[in-house]
């Protein structure tokens, strides 16, 4: 699934006309949270969703209404009985919606502000984008864009007055969400890099293979880890953004790096591998680490670290067996119940 920065700008490069509606606040129950995003082009079509129902309906409206000239615009919405009933939600709330339209002669900035932070989300890594609101006229405004690496490089216009460059760089806003930051008379959006949220699938056998496909579906940078080549390869998976392959586990995490953002799905042909695997995983502070196979194998497994001195507590930790309880029984019906505890993991730890 080609992500979003990557179609904003294939239609900046085709200098084709789009809107892009961003949540950049919220409260109580709504349908999406602040960051959420939609991109909606000239047909009307979107890529994105900021929720759906009667909300999404008129974000789109106004989007296709104001893509006859570059502007900006941000809209309040009331999750009052119409709305919510077009949402079929029970509870009210309120949501704050940003929506930026892209005409048909991109600035060449722009176009290198995108072409990196796709780069940067391709890679894994994250950038934080700056907008400049200026040239207010009525409810709209214009931006100006820069884009801040962690390395402190900077893309883009040259908007940014030293004290907020020093403040993001010091992670000031290392947040998730978009922020409206007021320096002096100046205005500025700010919007963190999301985490990179990784799969490590170590197994690239059948299971394997169907968790990648749905890592893939459901947005996950994937990263598919194996010591046979003739499993782990480009051929076979197509969509994961890496394939390794280790001449042995016990080395497997030497090139790695692990944090609270990945998610660790054991999957080896063997349970030696496995204990090996584990024992390595344990030491990271993986959000999740989740291992397959049987109550057996596990307390075997277990039994074998605890010697070894690893603890109860931390061996609690681990998801096994692996996935939800859904009595999944083939290679792809196990991989739904990993991607759905993951991704249950997830918003628990938000």
């Amino acid at each position: 699934m080609e992500s979003l920065t990557q179609q904003i700008l294939d239609c900046l490069r085709q200098c084709a006309p789009f809107a892009l509606a961003t949540i950049i606040s919220h409260k109580g129950s709504t349908p999406r949270t602040s960051g959420s995003k939609m991109m909606v082009l000239a047909d009307g079509s979107i890529h994105g969703t900021i929720g759906g129902g009667l909300v999404e309906a008129r974000v789109m409206d106004t989007c296709l209404e104001m893509m006859s000239t570059p502007q900006s615009k941000i809209l309040e919405f009331t999750l009052n009985k119409d709305l919510k009933d077009g949402l079929d939600m029970v509870c009210g709330g309120d949501l704050t919606v940003w929506i930026e339209t892209f005409g048909t002669n991109p600035v060449p900035d722009l176009i290198q502000v995108f072409t990196t932070m796709a780069a940067q989300e391709k890679a894994g890594k994250k950038a934080v984008l700056i907008s400049k609101i200026q040239g207010f006229s009525g409810s709209s405004f214009t931006t100006d864009k820069c884009l801040v690496l962690p390395d402190g490089t900077v893309k883009g216009c040259r908007i940014l007055p030293k004290a907020l460059f020093d403040a993001i760089s010091d992670n000031q806003f290392s947040g998730t969400v978009p922020v409206i930051h007021n320096h002096g008379l100046e205005e500025f959006i700010i919007e963190p890099g999301t985490p990179c949220e990784t799969i490590y699938i170590f197994g690239a056998g059948h299971v394997g293979f169907q968790l990648a496909k749905m890592a893939y579906l459901t947005d996950f940078y994937t990263i598919v880890i194996d010591d046979r080549e003739e499993f782990a390869n480009r051929e076979r998976f197509e969509n994961a953004h890496q394939i390794l392959v280790a001449k042995e586990f016990d080395r497997a995490f030497d090139s790695l790096s692990i944090d609270k953002n990945a998610y660790i799905v054991i999957l080896t042909r063997g349970h030696l591998h496995d204990q090996t695997v584990l024992e390595q995983a344990l030491k990271t502070n993986a959000a999740y680490i989740g291992m397959i196979g049987s109550k057996r194998k596990r307390e075997q497994i277990y039994a074998n670290l605890t010697e070894k001195g690893v603890s109860k507590e931390t061996l609690d930790l681990v998801y096994s067996p692996i996935g939800l309880e859904i009595d999944s029984e083939t290679p792809a019906e196990i991989a739904v119940s990993i991607i759905a505890q993951i991704i249950q993991v997830r918003a628990r730890n938000k």
